[in-house]
C-alpha cells in the first residue's frame, strides 16, 4: 500500500499553519487563533498574487489551514 506524497510546498504551508496558530493560541482563545491563521493564509496568497503575479493558490490556503486545524486539535483534545 502506497501511502500519498505530500508536496513540499504544501507541506510547508501546513507546517507554518501550525505554527502560527500555536503562536497565536498563547495569546488568544482557539477560535481566534484559526481567526489568525486564516487571515495569514489570505494575506499569504494575497501577497503572492499581487506582488508576484503569481496565480491565488486555494490549496495552499487550504494547507495553511489544515495546519492550523491540526494545531487546534492538539491543543483542545491532548
Amino acid at each position: 500500500m502506497n501511502l500519498p506524497i505530500l508536496p513540499e510546498d504544501k507541506a510547508n504551508h501546513a507546517l507554518y499553519g501550525l505554527v502560527i496558530y500555536a503562536l497565536s493560541a498563547s495569546l488568544f482563545a482557539p477560535p481566534f487563533a484559526m481567526v489568525a491563521v486564516f487571515a495569514c493564509a489570505m494575506g499569504k496568497e494575497l501577497y503572492d498574487s499581487v506582488l508576484k503575479q503569481k496565480a491565488f493558490s486555494n490549496a495552499d490556503m487550504i494547507a495553511t489551514l489544515c495546519g492550523g486545524l491540526v494545531g487546534m486539535y492538539i491543543g483542545l483534545f491532548t
